[in-house]
């Protein structure tokens, strides 16, 4: 029994088949944009494009959280910054009471005005930011502190919870990025006693002396304010240096985010200019070859036969 084979033929069609599938696989690359779509696209290079991946997302996901930091240190150190020029009021304050020239009658006044600062001060103590107290250390829904006149410091102390807070930059380096409104303005000595230089006691003695016309109290608590300032203005340093620290971080965030971005297009995306020519070149092979093809003799069994 005589059987129709055309072994010419079918490599043909299987050369052309193949052929179909490359172009196909090209045209995919250049519409995507990728020339690896799925793993079988590239086995060999699969790990490389997930760990690129997984390194862009963790990096980017640092940037977004050193950004907001970022504006939140912002703050914070724009408050201390303002709360270091209420005790330069302050102390122009305690100057004039203690002046020996000074009426009487002026010192209640100047008490009022003491007492304005001292208020303000509070009230920086309980600044939010994002619906956060930014000086409320873990317990950061509450506030710290609130005005207490009858204190000896001026206040009362609602929380005494630290900042345990940190950050981590993109070499996993994890560091501090806040204070409360204790280490800022309520400064205690080791056994909870309330230290020399600090804020709120300096500024409500200046308007208890005030207050009660006592010229030497005033002398005095003009020497404690300038400690007090002295006091915040070095706790303000360590916002000076979170902020660098975090400028730093997000440079080198971007860095990481720019090589790996990099990296994964040259492994992952379509030369576009490379893929454009071997879709030409392919389609020019497909053409030759139905050509070639087309040009062949056709015979038949009854041919052989004649």
């Amino acid at each position: 029994m005589l059987q129709s084979f055309d072994p010419v033929r079918a490599q043909f069609l299987a050369d052309l088949a193949s052929l179909n599938n490359r172009m196909a696989k090209t045209q995919a690359q250049l519409t995507s944009g990728l020339r690896i779509s799925r793993p079988s696209d590239d086995p060999s290079a699969v790990g490389d494009v997930l760990q690129l991946q997984s390194d862009i997302g963790r990096v980017t996901q640092v940037a977004t959280n050193l950004n907001n930091v970022k504006s939140e240190v912002d703050s914070a150190s724009g408050v201390v910054q303002d709360s270091i020029s209420l005790l330069d009021q302050a102390r122009s304050l305690a100057a004039q009471g203690a002046s020996a020239t000074l009426s009487p009658a002026v010192r209640p006044t100047l008490a009022a005005q003491a007492e304005q600062i001292l208020s303000a001060l509070v009230n920086a103590s309980r600044t939010t930011f994002a619906g956060r107290y930014l000086f409320s250390g873990d317990t950061s829904s509450q506030p710290a502190y609130d005005l207490n006149l009858a204190n000896p410091n001026g206040v009362d102390r609602l929380l005494t919870v630290p900042a345990t807070r940190l950050i981590q930059d993109s070499n996993g380096v994890v560091f501090a990025v806040s204070k409360t409104a204790q280490d800022l303005f309520d400064h205690r000595n080791p056994d909870d006693s309330i230290a020399a230089d600090n804020v709120f006691a300096a500024v409500n003695s200046l308007r208890v002396a005030l207050a009660n016309n006592d010229q030497a109290a005033t002398a005095d608590a003009a020497t404690s304010i300038q400690k007090a300032q002295d006091y915040l203005s070095l706790q303000s340093t360590f916002y000076g240096a979170v902020q660098n620290r975090v400028s730093n971080a997000l440079d080198v965030a971007q860095k990481f985010q720019l090589q790996w971005k990099t990296a994964l297009s040259n492994e992952r995306d379509t030369d576009i200019a490379a893929a454009t020519t071997d879709l030409t070149q392919e389609q020019l092979s497909q053409q030759a070859a139905m050509q070639a093809e087309a040009s062949m003799p056709r015979n038949s069994l009854f041919d052989f036969l004649k």
